[in-house]
């Protein structure tokens, strides 16, 4: 694992800052992660996640997204 990984586990323990259907969402210090619910399709969370982002008051359509696989946890990470 890298340092990375370990600054986005770390904040995976923190309060979510919201909740979305398919995602919790979570500031990081690398940028803000959407952590996926559940094991569904990708394209699914893909197609869902900027638009869920907005129903939090989240604009992520300006920043560069990474999808990522952690351990057990699949997220993306949006950051500038």
């Amino acid at each position: 694992m890298n340092s990375t990984h370990d600054f986005i586990l770390d904040s995976l323990k923190d309060e979510p800052i919201g909740e979305t259907v398919h995602f919790v969402w979570f500031i990081t210090d690398i940028g803000i992660a959407a952590l996926f619910k559940r094991n569904e399709n990708f394209k699914i969370y893909n197609l869902n996640v900027e638009k869920e982002a907005k129903n939090i008051s989240l604009d992520v359509s300006k920043e560069e997204k990474e999808y990522c696989e952690i351990e057990d946890k699949k997220l993306f990470l949006f950051y500038s």
